[in-house]
């Protein structure tokens, strides 16, 4: 008796986006919504890549320089992924969204710590259309945003 194999693959959506001419990635389910940049409202005592509060339906998100936070280079970017309430209050600045990328998990590969510049905000990348793409761990990142904010007040 032959078996009927079905194979059913999970997948996740990442959100494929530029910052300075390489690409990055964030798991589709933990955004909001992205738009342009409009009014930021500055604040003191901050590190210097949170540029400041943008307002959301009424809601404060800090917006975070991801170019300066992981390249230290500033941006003029203008375009904002905001990320889920339930993730964090927090928006990042990128230059451009390039795609949608439908990825089985073993699809992801690990990063040399060496190779990646990238202050551990990066654990892993797959290829997407001959680029690589490295995905940002939120986790990770939320944890260096509110480590930094301890250290400025001190």
């Amino acid at each position: 008796m032959a078996e009927n194999t079905v194979e059913n693959t999970i997948t996740e959506k990442y959100l494929v986006f530029s910052i300075r001419e390489k690409r990055y990635a964030l798991p589709s389910k933990i955004i909001n919504e992205v738009t342009a940049l409009e009014k930021v409202f500055p604040l003191p005592l901050v590190p210097e890549y949170v540029l400041g509060i943008i307002n959301r339906y009424s809601v404060p998100y800090a917006l975070i320089d991801l170019s300066f936070l992981l390249l230290k280079n500033t941006s003029g970017a203008r375009k904002v992924i905001v990320l889920k309430e339930e993730v964090d209050k927090l928006a990042l600045l990128i230059d451009d969204v390039i795609d949608i990328a439908d990825l089985p998990p073993e699809k992801l590969m690990e990063v040399e710590q060496e190779e990646a510049a990238l202050s551990g905000l990066v654990s892993a990348f797959f290829e997407w259309k001959e680029h690589p793409v490295f995905c940002i761990e939120i986790g990770e990142l939320i944890s260096q945003i509110k480590q930094d904010f301890v250290q400025q007040e001190a």
